[in-house]
């Protein structure tokens, strides 16, 4: 499990990139957690906001790595799941984070709905503003 997490903004792959070994500073915006699964959370995530086969999802291989071997790594949130957090309406980010806890539940990983839902809102923003700016979303894990 990683210790630090932190979902941010960036233009492209390349400045995405070169926040490799640092993390995101203060000219990106973002939102900073730890201790869960982020490989097995962003194909859940994209499973429940989505409608599809988790099973598919992790066939595919998950997220793409844009920098790093073991960490620290930067991956970019999948296209699909960045327009899907950006639109998501209250509800629908309430209702998935319920369920995305009922799926760690499930798997042993403890999630507090508070939490949860605060991780939704705040990568949802990430993901309305990465739309906004025709930038992506990403995930530093350090």
């Amino acid at each position: 499990m990683s210790s630090i997490i932190k979902f941010f903004v960036a233009p492209d792959n390349a400045a995405a990139a070169s926040l490799a070994e640092s993390g995101p500073g203060p000219g990106f915006e973002s939102a900073t957690y730890g201790n869960f699964d982020v490989w097995s959370t962003l194909e859940e995530w994209e499973s429940l906001l989505m409608d599809r086969d988790l099973d598919e999802l992790i066939a595919d291989g998950g997220p793409d790595v844009v920098s790093g071997d073991d960490t620290p790594l930067v991956l970019l949130i999948p296209p699909d799941l960045t327009k899907a957090l950006a639109v998501a309406g209250r509800e629908t980010l309430r209702r998935t984070a319920e369920r995305w806890t009922e799926l760690r539940s499930e798997e042993g990983e403890a999630i507090a709905d508070d939490l949860a839902h605060e991780l939704f809102g705040e990568v949802a923003a990430l993901a309305a503003n990465a739309a906004r700016t025709k930038s992506s979303l990403y995930c530093w894990i350090c």
